[in-house]
């Protein structure tokens, strides 16, 4: 069975550009500013997800209008971090967690709606997690907020491919 290598082309990565600015942008309008079918921007769309390029849909919310006056990044050190991870996954506060190389060996990102919500989280940090070393950070605003970059063509043209599994039928 030939193999088929995962390679984006010229069509994908505009698409993928597109998709990125507007995850809600219709497949008809995409067609437009693309020139392509529906059903090309359809099924380039798919394999993109099928190559786990695309991996989902996010909406963007605004923090202070659910509530939530802080933002923290908090960076810390415990000795169990699959421990910490599972416990971390309960906390509904908590948004984004980072494993990090250093002594420092998470980053805990949260959205509070007080400042004692920030004393209970930092206590729960202490006492579940066992954290022997925090650092607090308190964002004070976002300026860029860019997500995953997406390469210039020409650098995804020469980065190495993937083949698919020999169990894949194409």
């Amino acid at each position: 069975m030939k193999r088929r290598r995962e390679q984006m082309d010229a069509l994908d990565h505009q698409i993928l550009t597109l998709l990125a600015e507007n995850p809600q942008e219709s497949y008809s309008k995409l067609k437009e500013k693309v020139g392509v079918s529906v059903g090309t921007i359809y099924l380039r769309s798919q394999r993109l997800k099928e190559w786990g390029v695309i991996k989902g849909a996010r909406l963007q919310l605004d923090p202070k209008k659910l509530g939530y006056s802080l933002q923290v990044a908090i960076r810390l050190h415990v000795s169990d971090v699959p421990a910490a991870l599972k416990a971390l996954e309960n906390r509904p506060e908590v948004s984004t967690v980072h494993v990090l190389s250093g002594e420092l060996n998470l980053m805990v990102y949260a959205y509070l709606r007080q400042v004692q919500d920030l004393h209970d989280l930092l206590q729960f940090f202490g006492q579940a997690l066992k954290a022997d070393r925090s650092e607090v950070h308190i964002v004070l605003d976002t300026p860029i907020d860019r997500g995953v970059p997406i390469p210039k063509q020409e650098t995804l043209a020469s980065a190495p491919k993937r083949r698919r599994s020999s169990s894949s039928k194409k």
